[in-house]
């Protein structure tokens, strides 16, 4: 189910409504079947395997918690959490992509395995990750076993982060699950008002930005340097507004229930260095392939090429998570070489004598670079091949003989200054927090949202982009 949909507008009133009326377990089963509901509208199979995913984490982690001095055993049951998930995201998300690696090594041409139709289950990625990171926190010990397998289950499966984020760590879920936050007249403005800014973000910015990166992608051949640069900072700031809209919606949504999530994104896009990008950008997948990748290969501990190595296999992965392709691949090795660069260039005496004599020049020079060195890597993530995201960056980089011809965009340019100038200004120094006590502002606030999203709202209800993750 669509958050932006007619049937998501039915859906969420008729859910918080009943939720209220119910109580304790009657209310968390509500929610459990509702859940199962919201994620049924969009493919009646794939509850299925939620659910078994569900069964297994939950007896695996009883069995951790239950064989605390059978460290062997212990250890089988976490392979066996580890397995399930990643073998079903390996299955659906990765089948075709390694079947078509060994295509591409194999010499003999008689052994060609063909393109298997395999649907992609929506927020597989998300609810593995989640459930993965509870069954390997209970086996380091870092939170109890969760005996209730009606709470374990609403944990997976509590619909407004399911199929998109954020990832819910399981101590904030079962701190609010038993200890429910109030839902007050000030909590119901807010969390309103942050819904309604989500789908701001959405139907105003993100879907109107996607005219504009879809034009550029399906005529990258045709177009200059200019125009393709254009189309990776509209798409930028796509998907900015697009990922960064349904989690404002995710979080605000929980919050009427008496959840709180944790912050998602924090203007990831107001940095100055790479490293400051992803500490602000999908904060809650970040922290989750440090926690369970990046330190327990080592983090910044050991040699130079230990540090280097272990930034390089995160990033990998964290390509590869975002998509089963190459050009995914391109993209997270690209970013571990840029943090590698960074982390080498802080160490310097340069950066050290810049830093304390640059002032806002260098600042102003390290916020363009950081952009360019994104916009760079953009390509490689919204291109539909490799061979695409090559010919745009050889544009893009002035390489290809037809960077510079005749310009086919040109109103563009103008929409994108001023995208920016509302993404800093409007969104930043005035954000929601600041007009909340302030009765006029927040009037205007809401005002200004609902008139934007009737007056900008395209023809058609689009996917959110990180759908397809």
């Amino acid at each position: 189910m669509l958050f932006n949909s007619l049937h998501f507008l039915i859906f969420f009133p008729i859910v918080l409504i009943f939720t209220n009326l119910l109580k304790d377990r009657k209310q968390k089963i509500f929610l459990l079947l509702a859940s199962f509901y919201f994620y049924m509208a969009l493919n009646t199979f794939i509850v299925f395997l939620l659910l078994f995913s569900i069964l297994v984490d939950y007896f695996a982690a009883l069995k951790i918690s239950e064989l605390v001095s059978h460290d062997k055993k212990r250890k089988l049951y976490l392979v066996l959490s580890l397995v399930t998930n990643l073998g079903f995201l390996g299955y659906f998300k990765y089948t075709n992509f390694l079947l078509g690696v060994f295509n591409d090594v194999n010499v003999f041409s008689s052994l060609r395995f063909p393109v298997y139709n395999i649907i992609l289950p929506v927020g597989i990625s998300f609810y593995t990750f989640q459930s993965m990171s509870y069954t390997i926190d209970v086996y380091r010990g870092l939170i109890p076993v969760e005996k209730s397998f009606l709470n374990f289950a609403l944990y997976i499966s509590f619909f407004p982060q399911l199929v998109a984020g954020p990832i819910v760590r399981a101590g904030t879920f079962f701190r609010d699950l038993k200890n429910r936050l109030p839902v007050d007249v000030e909590v119901i403005r807010y969390s309103f008002a942050q819904i309604l800014l989500g789908f701001t973000k959405k139907i105003v910015f993100a879907d109107n930005l996607a005219l504009t990166v879809d034009f550029v992608h399906r005529n990258h051949a045709a177009l200059n340097a200019m125009e393709i640069w254009t189309g990776v900072f509209a798409f930028m700031w796509q998907i900015y507004f697009d990922f960064s809209g349904y989690t404002d919606i995710a979080i605000g949504v929980a919050r009427l229930f008496g959840f709180q999530f944790d912050l998602n994104f924090y203007f990831p896009f107001n940095v100055a260095s790479i490293s400051q990008h992803w500490a602000r950008w999908h904060i809650s997948f970040t922290s989750w392939i440090r926690d369970y990748i990046y330190i327990p290969l080592g983090g910044s501990r050991g040699s130079r090429f230990q540090v280097h190595r272990n930034i390089f296999i995160t990033f990998m992965f964290g390509g590869i998570w975002h998509g089963a392709a190459y050009h995914f691949l391109a993209w997270g090795i690209w970013h571990s070489i840029m943090l590698s660069v960074e982390r080498e260039y802080a160490a310097t005496k340069l950066r050290a004598f810049l830093n304390e004599k640059g002032g806002r020049v260098y600042d102003l020079f390290s916020r363009i670079f950081t952009m360019f060195c994104l916009g760079v890597g953009l390509p490689l993530f919204r291109a539909d091949t490799m061979n695409d995201a090559h010919l745009m960056l050889k544009k893009m980089l002035l390489i290809d003989p037809n960077s510079i011809s005749q310009s086919f965009i040109n109103f563009n340019y103008f929409k994108l200054v001023v995208l920016f100038f509302i993404t800093g200004y409007i969104f930043e120094k005035h954000n929601l927090k600041s007009v909340m006590g302030k009765p006029r502002a927040f009037t205007f606030f809401i005002l200004a949202n609902a008139i934007m999203i009737i007056a900008f709202s395209v023809s058609d209800a689009k996917n959110f982009i990180y759908f397809a993750f």
